[in-house]
């Protein structure tokens, strides 16, 4: 009966319903989705380790857009940790049928899901674009990470640099590979050969190992291109312990434009991938793929260079 169920007689609908308003009963979510109906919830999965940083990173502005776009869609945000060892929980929960779907903030703790999901009994929405097989007709909300890649190699030429390195992420992971790709190619255009590539992980920790290596392989460089903030700001810490003054002696440019790119010393110029509208645009498109409603299930967001005094 609390179900919606219309062959009950209304006067005992109406007695129960009272009853159940009195010991403040609610519709049981699992017992619905038993009975064939939808379970009103969408999952949003994340690295378990970004909980214990959840401001001003890349993950939390892309979680607040989705949950933004669930709420406006009157579906209820379901928080999925997942950590880079299980490969089973996920899956496992997708197909009690607690959630319609998933959104996926993809990051490097948790590309092991991709191989995982592919055959997911649910659509998912990733954010961020997977690499490696993720089933047929999926749905992605990315950035422009090559041309992101391209106004970041064009800002350090444009400030007069000519060594510049760049610290790229995880070889695993399509938008570093684009990063760096548009980066090269930009320095080619500018008559420029590329200076040393190493790689890190998005943390602040790996930013300021790649920076150690950098200086190591050319203690001349005069730019930097870091394709993260988190990063940028590792590279930061080493350079100054160095003796290299930003943006004296070094520019340095970041990716995403989160919150530590205001709060370094200085402030960094960074490139500027709309994280909330990804997320909300991920979560929307996922409401839509559940409801039956067409929707472009491919969808590229573009960047901007933001300059602040790093530069």
């Amino acid at each position: 009966m609390l179900a919606g169920a219309t062959n009950v007689d209304p006067a005992m609908t109406s007695a129960v319903e009272r009853e159940a308003r009195n010991l403040g009963y609610e519709t049981n979510a699992a017992a619905r989705v038993l009975r064939g109906g939808r379970a009103g919830a969408i999952g949003l999965v994340i690295a378990f380790n970004e909980i214990g940083s959840i401001n001003g990173t890349f993950f939390a502005t892309a979680l607040k857009g989705a949950a933004k776009g669930l709420s406006a869609g009157d579906v209820q945000p379901v928080l999925l940790p997942a950590d880079d060892e299980d490969r089973t929980k996920i899956p496992k929960f997708l197909r009690s049928g607690a959630v319609d779907g998933v959104v996926v903030i993809l990051q490097h703790e948790i590309t092991h899901l991709v191989e995982v999901l592919a055959d997911a009994p649910v659509p998912i929405a990733w954010v961020g674009r997977p690499h490696g097989d993720i089933g047929p007709d999926p749905i992605i909300v990315d950035v422009d990470n090559h041309g992101g890649g391209v106004l970041a190699a064009r800002a350090l030429v444009e400030a007069g640099r000519r060594r510049i390195g760049i610290i790229t992420g995880p070889p695993d992971m399509e938008q570093a590979n684009d990063r760096a790709r548009g980066w090269t190619e930009e320095l080619t255009r500018s008559g420029i050969a590329p200076g040393p590539i190493v790689h890190g992980d998005f943390t602040v920790d790996s930013g300021m190992a790649a920076m150690t290596r950098l200086l190591q392989r050319d203690p001349e460089l005069d730019g930097v291109f870091a394709s993260s903030d988190l990063m940028a700001a590792g590279a930061m810490r080493v350079l100054q312990a160095a003796g290299r003054r930003v943006p004296v002696d070094v520019s340095l440019v970041g990716f995403d434009d989160v919150l530590i790119a205001t709060t370094s010393e200085p402030p960094l110029t960074t490139v500027r991938q709309p994280l909330e509208e990804m997320g909300r645009a991920a979560a929307e498109a996922l409401i839509a793929v559940i409801q039956g409603d067409p929707v472009d299930r491919v969808r590229e967001f573009p960047t901007a260079l933001v300059r602040r005094e790093s530069l």
